[in-house]
């Protein structure tokens, strides 16, 4: 078992019981659900402070830090999200004592702790505790005129945050929008909608996007542009019905795949897609909604929020490869291999002796069909039997088979 890489405690007082629990029930649904589910065990955890540790007026019991004495071990990233609400702006010194010390660990330790509020209410309740712990820092999720703090923005935000805490770089999530500007005159208008819409809706988030006609600037190479951006953060791809038909679209996927970038496609078909391509396949897909008012908002968000924990995912299993140097894996592969991936994998990494080479990915397994697609790319490439694919569940159930 791999030390815990990022630990999430979610924080609130007493009295505001009602309003704080389903928030923090849904982000341990949300963590603890099947989108997290395939990394090693360990990768991320969610746990609630809540209850006082010396009675009903008392702070929460002390968190675990990086660097504390053990057991259990202290994750190697901790991020304490404090719901902010009326009960703990009435708080005694015993809270802000308790968050005092909290804050001067994450401003002493950014890498390994952070603080973060996030209010119950449109306005973050003030006092003169909390002003010094949350003023002068921006909250999670905050409400404005063009978002409402619902879960989804709630979860997207605090994933987009844990995924830069791990990276250890604040630099925001890049989202190359990856669309065809073929169009038939019959879908034209109402593509155009949807591309203008999506566009619109991450201009609303913390993201940055990436958008070839106005991210490329005069006189830039067109192709080596498209391929580098599609190379970094993330990769939106809008998938209307001439998409699989477009060498560039072809390109832009293909590039992002082998480079291991997160990738969640909106499905659009209006006609339908005579062609498809099997470069397309392999990619989490949500299918867009319209009706006579336009298309849904909020399946643009949900897709967002997916494209956001795939980013999350990526860097946990980065960190979990990092914390497995004694590990024998030829290859940490971010997503299950396809032939594409699979083949550039062993193009730039041609295996030197005759021992197997051992590929692991996050679960779940391939399928037996799947499989036998990617031993025959392996027999054409001399490896043959000396293939083994694994997933964290079957190494598992490997390490306990041999066991004592």
């Amino acid at each position: 078992m791999l030390p815990p890489v990022l630990e999430v405690h979610v924080v609130w007082h007493p009295e505001d019981e009602a309003e704080a629990r389903p928030i923090a029930e849904a982000f341990i649904d949300h963590y603890h659900g099947d989108q997290f589910s395939g990394l090693i065990g360990g990768a991320v955890e969610v746990f609630v402070r809540s209850a006082g540790w010396a009675g009903k007026n008392s702070a929460p019991r002390p968190i675990q830090l990086p660097g504390d004495a053990g057991p259990p071990r202290p994750a190697a990233h901790v991020a304490v999200v404090v719901l902010l609400g009326l009960g703990l702006a009435r708080a005694g010194s015993d809270w802000l004592d308790w968050l005092g010390r909290l804050k001067a660990e994450a401003d002493a330790r950014p890498d390994k702790v952070r603080l973060w509020g996030m209010s119950l209410h449109d306005q973050a309740p003030t006092s003169p505790g909390l002003m010094p712990l949350f003023a002068a820092r921006q909250l999670l999720a905050s409400a404005d005129n063009l978002n409402s703090p619902d879960d989804t923005l709630r979860r997207r935000d605090l994933s987009q945050s844990l995924a830069q805490f791990v990276r250890g770089d604040q630099t925001p999530i890049q989202v190359f929008v990856s669309h065809t500007k073929h169009m038939d005159k019959a879908t034209e208008d109402s593509t155009k909608a949807l591309i203008a819409e999506v566009r619109q809706i991450v201009r609303q988030t913390k993201l940055r996007e990436f958008f070839d006609s106005s991210s490329i600037q005069t006189g830039d190479d067109w192709s080596k542009e498209l391929e580098a951006n599609a190379a970094t953060g993330a990769m939106l791809c809008v998938r209307t019905d001439n998409y699989a038909g477009r060498e560039w679209c072809h390109r832009e996927v293909t590039t992002a795949k082998t480079h291991g970038v997160p990738l969640v496609s909106i499905d659009a078909l209006m006609h339908g897609d005579g062609r498809g391509s099997f470069l397309l396949d392999h990619i989490p897909r949500v299918p867009a909604k319209r009706d006579d008012t336009g298309w849904d908002a909020a399946i643009i968000r949900r897709a967002l929020l997916w494209l956001v924990d795939e980013c999350l995912k990526r860097e946990l299993w980065r960190r979990q490869h990092a914390l497995a140097a004694g590990l024998a894996v030829d290859w940490w592969a971010p997503h299950a291999p396809e032939p594409l991936t699979f083949a550039h994998w062993l193009k730039n990494h041609p295996p030197t002796d005759k021992a197997p080479v051992i590929v692991l990915h996050p679960d779940p397994p391939l399928t037996g069909c799947e499989r036998q697609a990617i031993d025959s790319v392996a027999q054409l490439a001399g490896i043959g039997e000396q293939l083994e694919i694994l997933t964290p569940r079957t190494l598992s159930a490997r390490v306990k088979e041999v066991e004592p």
